[in-house]
């Protein structure tokens, strides 16, 4: 049996970011398998595969953790339109919102590609404060979002000088796909809300089997949010 190429998520990553924004996702994204997953079949049919990207070489974490990239910032750009997803960690807001730097301008470029040739969706998903990354890059105008509980303020803050978006308190917000741009935007809560969103994902993008199979897999339960 033939199943779907694999999906590209893009992890841009940068410094203070928190830990378990990064690699939440990443361990529940990587059981994701069409296939069952066991110790009498351990090769799986993966659903995504995962590249990294950053400015720097390396990236120090806020629990001063050092994780490597796969491609640098300019290379991520260059790609850009050949990636799925894209996700954006929480954490280290008071230096990147300041400095208007990355991934702020990756996140406008990646809501501001064409519709995908095939009709797909794009997603750009965000954990914690990654939602006021998105803010600052003006792709949560006219939608709901949302972040870490201390935070609801400063994602208020931040959208309100780029336009209407209404602030709840939800695990995980799934917005509407924009048709016109082929683009879906999920915003999750703290911490471990991201691996709560990205539970929904693949459910949406693998079905329900592996969705379940992955959270057995992890030993998790993952929680509803806000699906538009």
């Amino acid at each position: 049996m033939s199943y779907p190429a694999p999906l590209k998520v893009l992890y841009a990553i940068h410094p203070h970011m928190d830990t378990l924004d990064f690699v939440g996702p990443l361990e529940v994204l990587s059981w994701a398998s069409h296939t069952p997953i066991n110790p009498e079949n351990p090769d799986s049919t993966p659903v995504y595969t995962h590249t990294v990207t950053s400015l720097e070489p390396t990236t120090l974490t806020n629990q001063n953790v050092s994780i490597s990239r796969h491609i640098p910032i300019s290379e991520a750009y260059a790609q850009l339109s050949t990636f799925d997803i894209l996700i954006i960690p929480g954490g280290g807001s008071e230096t990147v919102l300041p400095g208007n730097t990355e991934p702020i301008h990756l996140i406008k470029a990646f809501a501001e590609l064409p519709k995908k040739s095939d009709g797909g969706v794009r997603t750009l998903l965000s954990v914690c404060t990654g939602s006021t990354f998105l803010g600052e890059a003006g792709v949560l105008k006219g939608l709901k979002a949302t972040t870490h509980p201390l935070y609801y303020w400063k994602l208020e803050e931040v959208c309100k000088e780029k336009g209407v978006t209404e602030v709840v308190k939800e695990r995980f917000v799934v917005n509407k796909v924009n048709e016109e741009k082929g683009l879906r935007v999920i915003t999750s809560g703290g911490v471990s809300c991201g691996m709560d969103s990205c539970m929904w994902l693949i459910e949406q993008t693998a079905g329900e089997e592996s969705k379940e199979q992955a959270a057995e897999l992890i030993q998790y339960a993952p929680r509803e949010g806000l699906v538009l």
